[in-house]
């Protein structure tokens, strides 16, 4: 190796490694706790090297979450009734609930200044207005019919998740909501 031969170079797709660690993170200790040194620890690289990728905390956090409603909307695209949508979405945020409570914290009134993330939140949108409205319907009451949906799922989750609502597992859970939502449709 001559002497000018740089020994730090990094090959690789820092950014994707660093969300991969970013969502192993997520996954163990909540996004919280998530901090740009420790990504930067696992990837191997000084943390200041991140800010390359993201500009702050925050931005890595929006491309985590990017990524989780990506995945959600996914699984919610294979559905093809209203009770395999329910199904599918319920299932994600329980297997997947560090990263889903990271969806859910990103504050959608600032997603106009963050395209990515408004886009990757509204293909699940998307997707509950292919199963749960009207398409003939008008805008307002397209938004409403989605607007219900999210705030039964999202609530009963929320509910589930802090151990206010007893269930005896997390099977019963679906059906219960599946009954919930067929009930206020």
């Amino acid at each position: 190796m001559s002497e000018n031969t740089r020994t730090t170079y990094r090959h690789g797709n820092v950014r994707e490694e660093a969300l991969a660690a970013a969502h192993a993170l997520i996954a163990e200790s909540g996004y919280e706790k998530l901090s740009i040194r420790r990504v930067a620890d696992q990837v191997g690289i000084a943390h200041r090297s991140l800010y390359n990728h993201f500009d702050d905390r925050d931005a890595l956090l929006d491309a985590v979450a990017t990524e989780g409603y990506e995945a959600l909307a996914k699984k919610l695209a294979a559905a093809k009734t209203t009770d395999s949508f329910v199904s599918a979405y319920t299932k994600f945020a329980l297997k997947n609930s560090s990263l889903y409570s990271l969806m859910t914290s990103r504050p959608h009134a600032t997603m106009k200044e963050k395209p990515e993330l408004q886009k990757a939140a509204h293909l699940v949108i998307t997707e509950a207005i292919r199963l749960f409205s009207d398409q003939a319907a008008p805008t307002d009451e397209k938004k409403r019919s989605v607007f219900k949906i999210h705030m039964m799922l999202h609530g009963g989750l929320s509910l589930y998740q802090s151990g206010i609502l007893d269930m005896p597992s997390d099977k019963a859970f679906v059906k219960e909501l599946i009954a919930m939502v067929e009930e206020a449709s």
